[in-house]
């Protein structure tokens, strides 16, 4: 374990083995870290915030602070950070809202440079936040999904697993899976082929992946008659996906697309 002179780690603090704390890093109140962390200069890790392992935290990350939410009045709160991921400089997380309540990172995910997790989100697997993406309170979003530069998600909104939203999207409402959004506003521009193709999805999937997109947004369809006809496509559970995901969404699914657009075909 290798610990810089100058960080300061109080007591209570949990810190597992062979983690490198660099200089002027700052741990403190009851966080608990695992093993083979390296965190970086001038990151400070403070509230009820556990980390699990092989995480690389840059500089000036600052984790656990108290959210961003005036109906805030000190409850303690959690933040829950899992292993294998890369949070670059200038991150902020912040820990819950409500007494008891969590902010939830999972594995594997790549948060770059400024990006921002309010308090209550959850993150799944695999997510990648681009430089400047920032999330409101209680955003969910789901594995895989590739949020780029600058993109801005409405507090209680949901992103889908494998979507990607472009550069400097706006999104209000919920994002179903596999698709490609992009706009101010957001706009469904179709399905996430290339994404989905690189993540190994087969012809197979991706066809069927198609009729479903094509039923939901070129059929004219009202939202129960799609739903049915998504059913109707059989068992797969790429197409129950977007049916759960749909039946589930509380803000309702971002439904807006271009006129003229032809990228699903």
């Amino acid at each position: 374990m290798a610990i810089h002179r100058t960080a300061v780690i109080e007591k209570r603090v949990e810190l597992g083995g062979d983690n490198e704390v660099g200089p002027f890093v700052v741990i403190e109140g009851s966080t608990r870290i695992g093993n083979n962390n390296r965190i970086e200069s001038g990151t400070i890790i403070t509230g009820n915030t556990t980390i699990g392992n092989n995480n690389h935290i840059h500089g000036h990350v600052y984790i656990g602070n108290e959210p961003q939410d005036l109906a805030y009045s000190g409850e303690e709160s959690f933040v829950e950070i899992g292993s294998n991921n890369v949070i670059r400089e200038f991150t902020t997380v912040h820990r819950g809202t409500k007494a008891g309540s969590t902010t939830v990172i999972g594995n594997n995910n790549y948060l770059m440079t400024a990006s921002h997790v309010a308090h209550n989100c959850r993150l799944g697997d695999s997510v990648i936040m681009v430089n400047g993406a920032s999330l409101g309170g209680y955003v969910e979003v789901f594995d895989h999904a590739f949020l780029s530069a600058f993109v801005i998600v409405h507090q209680f909104c949901k992103i889908g697993s494998h979507t990607i939203c472009g550069i400097l999207t706006k999104i209000t409402k919920d994002v179903p899976p596999f698709l490609m959004v992009d706009g101010n506003p957001a706009l469904v521009r179709g399905l996430n082929l290339v994404g989905l193709k690189r993540k190994g999805f087969s012809m197979e999937q991706r066809e069927i992946l198609k009729k479903a997109f094509k039923i939901l947004y070129r059929s004219g369809y009202s939202m129960p008659h799609a739903l049915e006809e998504l059913k109707n496509l059989g068992e797969n559970e790429n197409v129950q996906l977007f049916i759960d995901f749909i039946e589930h969404s509380k803000r309702g699914i971002l439904l807006k697309t271009p006129a003229s657009d032809s990228s699903d075909r």
